[in-house]
């Protein structure tokens, strides 16, 4: 008997794709920490902050995400909430995948991920 299944949600189906065009560039966390940045973060760390890269070592599941930050003052502010990012993060994925950042100060490009 073939089971019915619902339509799926349109987040898990431009992720699937992302996974698959972008999976010798980039790693599965850093797509999907990309994909649902605003979700994790919330609205306004995502209006000012937007992450580039995952950074791991040899054999750790653990990396240090680069973020790139609009302007000097909201550097400051994201600065002093690393530690509360590092802890959203964990929650997403369900264990420690960031287990430091590094904040870079330069314009953001929407229209490039």
């Amino acid at each position: 008997m073939l089971k019915r299944s619902g339509p799926k949600r349109l987040k898990l189906i431009v992720e699937s794709y992302a996974l698959k065009c972008m999976k010798n560039k980039m790693s599965k966390n850093e797509i999907r920490l990309i994909l649902n940045w605003k979700g994790i973060v919330g609205e306004e760390i995502a209006g000012c902050a937007k992450p580039k890269k995952i950074l791991y070592a040899q054999n750790v599941n653990s990396g240090v995400l680069y973020l790139i930050v609009t302007n000097g003052s909201k550097a400051l502010e994201i600065q002093h909430m690393i530690s509360l990012i590092i802890e959203k993060i964990t929650l997403f994925f369900g264990y420690k995948a960031v287990y430091d950042i590094k904040i870079k100060q330069e314009s953001i490009d929407y229209f490039t991920v």
